[in-house]
């Protein structure tokens, strides 16, 4: 059971997150790490939980929501792990944020 000093000192890191994500730089970085964390665990939920802090760092749910031409409802869900959205979904909402994914070689063959 969470208390009550937990559960603020959450608060602060959180509202210290959303803040530190304003910067770009830092927020690619979040982001990389992100994506690097699910291409070696496969968590899907854990990645698309990492995507809330960015878009709040943008503003509102609401807002990117309608940005994005989603229902904020339905975001809501990606993050709380109720419903898995399509790929095309995942790449709205990362280009909404300013970012693109682009792919490097791994392991050259002669």
């Amino acid at each position: 059971m969470t208390n009550r000093n937990d559960s603020m000192e959450l608060t602060k890191f959180r509202d210290f997150l959303i803040e530190d994500l304003q910067d770009v730089e830092i927020a690619q970085a979040y982001l990389e790490e992100c994506f690097n964390e699910y291409m070696e665990d496969g968590n899907l939920e854990i990645f698309l939980h990492c995507l809330k802090p960015l878009i709040q760092a943008q503003g509102s749910i609401s807002d990117f929501a309608k940005k994005v031409g989603l229902n904020r409802t339905y975001l809501y869900k990606i993050f709380n792990n109720t419903i898995k959205p399509e790929f095309n979904t995942v790449m709205k909402i990362i280009k909404a944020l300013g970012f693109e994914i682009s792919f490097n070689v791994k392991n050259k063959s002669a």
